[in-house]
């Protein structure tokens, strides 16, 4: 393992660096999330619609509205992404956690570099505490997502893009690992997703 840091309590940590103005997978999440948040309400309206008396017919108008809200935040959402692009330099920085029961995705607000000095210091530190991350690196988290192993019900390896792509009922999480280190994580994974559908 060349970027992966090993614990003393079995878990792994490691760090990877995403520049946001090549891959939008952050952009193209939340016009998923922006999609479905207008598709839902409009389904139930329908349905409201339809049996109300109001037939079909009403039913159906409400797909115009619904198109233009969502038209109306995708073009909002364009500078947006923009604004938080600048705000992160460019990048999108994310730290993993992972042992037997699952893994987590956090996103840090510092750099590679500096991320991965701390971690190595804590790996190699006398305190016997590897759950302590350093509290510098914890002030800078923007957010987590955590799937638990057994929870997965699809496990898929994009190798190309250096990505495991986890699904759970309500957790779709995505995990970046160097390629170097590639194969050791997703073998990892694949052996504990008990439960999940696994495409190689």
């Amino acid at each position: 393992m060349k970027t992966i840091l090993k614990y003393e309590n079995g878990s792994y940590r490691w760090v990877y660096e995403l520049p946001m103005t090549v891959s939008f997978f952050l952009l193209a999440e939340v016009w998923r999330v922006m999609l479905f948040a207008a598709v839902l309400p409009v389904g139930i309206f329908m349905i409201i619609s339809a049996l109300s008396g109001e037939g079909i017919k009403g039913a159906l108008g409400l797909l115009g509205t619904a198109a233009i809200v969502f038209g109306i935040l995708f073009v909002l959402s364009i500078p947006a992404y923009w604004i938080i692009t600048k705000a992160n330099n460019g990048k999108y920085t994310v730290m993993f956690e992972m042992d037997d029961e699952g893994i987590d995705h956090i996103q840090i607000k510092t750099d590679k570099a500096l991320a991965l000095e701390k971690l190595t210091e804590i790996a190699g530190s006398a305190s016997g505490k590897p759950g302590l991350i350093g509290q510098s690196l914890l002030q800078s988290s923007g957010g987590s997502l955590y799937s638990r192993f057994v929870k997965v019900r699809i496990a898929k390896a994009v190798p190309a893009k250096n990505l495991i792509i986890l699904h759970g009922l309500f957790v779709r999480n995505q995990v970046y690992v160097d390629p170097e280190d590639f194969d050791f994580v997703w073998e990892y994974i694949k052996e504990r997703c008990i439960q999940a559908k696994i495409y190689e």
